[in-house]
């Protein structure tokens, strides 16, 4: 009850925020019969011009039972109320709250689909430097397997205080994100640094410094950046069947085989927040970036996951939204001053010049760390890449 409380007061004021501001569509329908597979933000979209300021246009009715659910079937239809647009839902005005699609198909309408974000609820864990170097680790695997599955054993150091019929998470170690912001060279940014396991190996561009480089010049304060955090992905889950130095645990399940080196970490007591509140952050936060993208190397679309340089301690909450955008690229003007041309002597200063960002698409936080956030693609132009720039979701230019 407390949560809906303190949901309703922030509705409250997103409604201030964005009165007079509304914009519907042109080509906007009266009404609007909901079917099953329908989100929220569809819905929204058929509506306004900007789908993430809908919940100025919806108000929870208290004489209905859980007003922020809307059904496959229900009839929506846009109406004025002292001159200003409401969306009210079986002749009665019911309050429009993203929550995350969920089987069966008649049951009620959410923001997002389930499916989109399910495997970044558990699945992804970030962790500070700190916390990582502290997390018990797997030594070995019985009989000094290269590999583990379920029904295996395998052993762990750190655990000290791990009880028998304790479960945990066994994880891969992904990315290493580190704060180049104070940079002398390259990018001054934050970088993502991907933490191969087995004999693979990351681009140059990806590769954390080498142990040599750690231990001898990266010392020196101008090189040594601050890690951030590290990224890790659940391999697969464990019971301890006997403590000690080394614990002994027994794979139960898991999506990978279990490795040496894998980190052991608490179950996640994660709980999805249900009631998504799409809205800006005010002030802005400044250089916000996209760090990573999921299952592709060029960039992603629509209910595709991104992990964002902002986190809680940025203020970071789930709903708020971003407009990702392409940093613009710096060319060389060859119409007007061609390479060693008087004009190109004459006017060094305007050889060169910034283009425009290019807008990409629009994201809303689902889940926020300290310092990284997951986020999901729900609209845009183009794909959505790795270090594009964050900005206002009103903003497409």
């Amino acid at each position: 009850m407390k949560r809906i409380i303190t949901l309703l007061i922030v509705l409250a004021l997103a409604l201030a925020a964005y009165a007079g501001d509304i914009e519907l569509r042109e080509d906007h329908p009266r009404e609007y019969v909901v079917q099953p597979g329908d989100t929220l933000w569809d819905i929204a979209a058929r509506f306004l011009t900007r789908p993430w300021q809908w919940p100025a246009i919806w108000h929870a009715n208290p004489q209905i039972d859980n007003p922020h659910l809307i059904f496959p079937g229900d009839v929506i239809s846009l109406v004025f109320i002292g001159g200003e647009p409401r969306l009210m839902v079986d002749d009665t005005v019911r309050r429009l709250s993203p929550q995350v699609r969920r089987e069966p198909i008649d049951g009620p309408i959410t923001t997002l689909p389930l499916d989109a974000i399910e495997p970044f609820l558990r699945a992804p864990r970030v962790v500070s430097e700190e916390e990582f170097d502290a997390l018990p680790y797997i030594l070995a695997n019985h009989e000094r397997r290269i590999l583990a599955g379920p029904g295996d054993l395998t052993l762990a150091r750190g655990m000290e205080d791990a009880r028998v019929g304790d479960e945990f998470v066994i994880a891969r170690l992904a990315y290493q994100f580190v704060d180049r912001s104070e940079a002398v060279v390259g990018d001054r940014h934050m970088r993502r640094n991907a933490m191969r396991s087995g004999g693979a190996v990351a681009p140059p561009y990806e590769r954390p410094s080498s142990e040599i480089w750690r231990n001898t010049a990266g010392r020196l304060a101008v090189f040594d950046y601050p890690v951030v955090g590290y990224e890790l992905y659940e391999a697969a889950r464990a019971t301890v069947i006997q403590t000690g130095d080394p614990t002994i645990l027994q794979v139960d399940q898991g999506r990978r085989e279990v490795m040496a080196g894998d980190r052991v970490l608490p179950i996640d007591e994660f709980q999805l927040e249900t009631l998504f509140l799409p809205r800006a952050m005010e002030p802005m936060p400044e250089n916000g970036r996209v760090l990573s993208i999921t299952e592709s190397y060029y960039g992603v679309g629509r209910f595709q996951i991104v992990a964002i340089n902002l986190g809680s301690e940025h203020g970071i909450q789930p709903g708020h939204m971003f407009s990702a955008f392409r940093p613009g690229q710096t060319m060389r003007d060859n119409q007007r001053y061609p390479r060693m041309s008087r004009a190109a002597f004459q006017s060094p200063e305007r050889v060169h010049v910034t283009l425009p960002d290019e807008y990409s698409g629009l994201i809303m936080v689902f889940r926020p760390f300290e310092q990284i956030s997951y986020a999901i693609v729900l609209d845009g132009t183009n794909a959505v890449r790795i270090n594009d720039l964050l900005d206002h979701p009103d903003r497409k230019l």
